[in-house]
């Protein structure tokens, strides 16, 4: 096996590594939540680097073993990340400024195939590149009364959110690191 094919080989597996840690893992660091998070991405590449590191290969039948599984993967890969970006993709609706270097995050996508709709809430601190998002709350609009109306900042480490029938969650976070220590949610 040639240097060539050795180092392709770690590439795919550094990137296969990596996908699997995105995938299975959420991170609350902001450069890796919305940089980094692309798991179909990195293992279609990892397959694509597998592929490449098999032509250095002296056995044939091997290397096309290994280029078809490595196309069955990026095909598997290419379409889970098309279903995932159809069904589950959000868009970004703003954010509620707070006590710096706090502020909250609200995300809406479809909840599955019908009309309703899913506000995600999140509370960020900047710190550069050490900023943190963590989830704050998930409301679900297939109940008309469980629709997320306003949220709001109520003192320098508590969020009350309200729902359209008067509803209210208060969320507590922690005076250290800004982390909600609860979170809500309905329908979710």
């Amino acid at each position: 096996m040639s240097s060539r094919s050795l180092v392709l080989l770690a590439a795919s597996l550094c990137a296969g590594g990596l996908a699997a840690l995105v995938y299975f893992h959420d991170s609350s660091l902001v450069l890796l939540r919305e940089h980094l998070n692309h798991p179909f991405a990195l293992g279609v590449l990892a397959c694509l680097l597998m592929a490449s590191a098999a032509a250095g290969l002296r056995w044939m039948w091997l290397r096309v073993v290994i280029v078809v599984l490595a196309v069955l993967g990026a095909s598997a890969a290419l379409f889970e990340g098309w279903v995932a970006l159809t069904f589950a993709s959000t868009k970004e609706v703003g954010f509620v400024d707070g006590p710096a270097p706090y502020r909250i995050r609200l995300q809406q996508s479809l909840a599955g195939l019908g009309p309703d709709t899913v506000m995600w809430l999140s509370v960020r601190r900047d710190g550069g590149l050490l900023s943190r998002e963590w989830d704050l709350g998930c409301f679900n609009d297939d109940v008309p009364g469980d629709a997320f109306d306003s949220v709001k900042w109520t003192g320098p480490s508590s969020v009350e959110i309200r729902v359209a029938d008067g509803q209210t969650f208060s969320v507590a976070l922690d005076p250290a690191s800004g982390r909600p220590q609860t979170t809500a949610a309905l329908n979710c």
